[in-house]
């Protein structure tokens, strides 16, 4: 653009400079009256909290009331929150101590009641059971009819026992290929007779005698002699002793030999001085289905479930079918083997296990039940002592003699 362009629209140059000039000044003084409204403005924006005075300092103090409210309100809306939380977290601790105080009280009241009431019936079964009849009461046992004085099971050891006072025979029963129920403890005849053969393979006229001298199995390094070496039948013994009690022990499953066994005591009439049994249930079981009128022996399973009852307080509430509880003195075990041949587990095992058996408390609630208790196989004065001091009624032995002064003696 050119001066002469200036001069033609807006004037001469020089005059347009002038009007500038006298312009400025005013524009100026606009501009200077309206900055402290801008500033007063922008100090409002960014500094709400102005100095008390005026509408703008009573608006800033009216919107820090009402924010200094909501914030009380916001608190005391969470402190009653976490007030109501409190008293429902409280409620609840409240009501579940209350109830595990009333289940242990309702717990202790119970398990002090149990107990209570195991250990009186325990001392006083009768006031829950009746007692059972005793038809014979026997302390003096002999075992296979003293196989230390005389060869085992044979009538000759029988007649022995029987003549110096012994208050039962204890047999074992076997049966022929011709189903004759003989006495004899082992099923395989090789120990007793030197054949190596089973009795259920031969009949009775075929079977071998016993050989002169014979071991006995619970006295160690010692041996029997005799003359007598027939294997008798079971119905010799009950015409021999018909008036003593005889413990039999069924040494095989046989429903034959079982029914047999039953018959001849029918036969003879010594429901009632006669016992029978063996460690296995099964036979046990078999023996009172075939014939419930003879009393029967405690099996293994049925002597362990007497232990469990017994250490659990449970004995005193159950019922017991069974009239004779027979065990072994687990102890003498270690007399019958060389200590150095046994391992600290084995010795252990013994211990723990005549600990187990031998209770006096267990044997005492037995015979409060009309049940007697008998142990076996004891050849030891010591071993008869503990035995009747621990409140057995009746002990087994291989030495009828032995044991019949110790009774004379221990009763003096």
């Amino acid at each position: 653009m050119t001066n002469a362009h200036y001069r033609t629209s807006a004037g001469s140059y020089p005059a347009a400079r002038a009007r500038l000039r006298t312009a400025a000044p005013l524009l100026l003084r606009r501009l200077g009256s309206a900055a402290p409204a801008w500033r007063a403005g922008a100090d409002k924006c960014a500094a709400p909290l102005a100095p008390a005075g005026g509408e703008q300092t009573s608006s800033s103090c009216s919107c820090r009331r009402r924010r200094r409210r909501r914030r009380r309100s916001r608190r005391s809306r969470c402190d009653r929150r976490s007030g109501v939380q409190r008293a429902r977290r409280w409620e609840t601790s409240h009501t579940v101590a209350e109830m595990s105080s009333t289940a242990a009280f309702y717990l202790l009241s119970t398990l002090g009641g149990y107990l209570v009431t195991s250990f009186l019936l325990l001392k006083y079964p009768t006031l829950l059971h009746p007692r059972k009849k005793q038809r014979f009461l026997s302390k003096h046992i002999s075992h296979r009819g003293g196989a230390g004085e005389n060869l085992e099971n044979t009538m000759a050891a029988f007649k022995h026992a029987v003549t110096i006072g012994t208050d039962m025979l204890e047999l074992d029963c076997h049966i022929t290929k011709d189903e004759q129920v003989v006495v004899s403890h082992d099923e395989n005849l090789k120990r007793s007779t030197g054949v190596n053969v089973n009795i259920s393979d031969l009949k009775y006229c075929e079977l071998p005698p016993y050989l002169g001298k014979l071991d006995v199995t619970f006295q160690r390094a010692c041996q029997c002699e005799g003359k007598d070496n027939r294997i008798p039948l079971l119905k010799e013994v009950f015409e021999a002793f018909p008036n003593t009690p005889i413990n039999i022990d069924i040494k095989v499953n046989n429903n034959v030999l079982i029914k047999k066994v039953s018959e001849l005591v029918k036969q003879y009439r010594r429901e009632h001085i006669t016992v029978w049994g063996n460690a296995s249930y099964e036979i046990v079981e078999k023996c009172y289905r075939e014939n419930s009128d003879i009393p029967i022996l405690f099996s293994l399973q049925r002597v362990l479930l007497i232990l469990g009852l017994f250490f659990t307080g449970l004995l005193p509430f159950v019922p017991i079918r069974e009239q004779f509880f027979e065990i072994p003195m687990p102890s003498i075990i270690l007399k019958l083997k060389e200590p150095h041949t046994m391992s600290r587990s084995q010795k252990f095992l013994i211990w723990l296990s005549d600990t187990l058996l031998m209770r006096k408390a267990l044997f005492d609630h037995l015979t409060a039940r009309g049940i007697q208790v008998y142990i076996w196989v004891l050849n030891e004065e010591q071993e008869y002592k503990r035995a009747f001091d621990l409140g057995a009624t009746g002990v087994m032995t291989d030495y009828p003699t032995k044991l019949k002064d110790f009774l004379h003696n221990f009763s003096a």
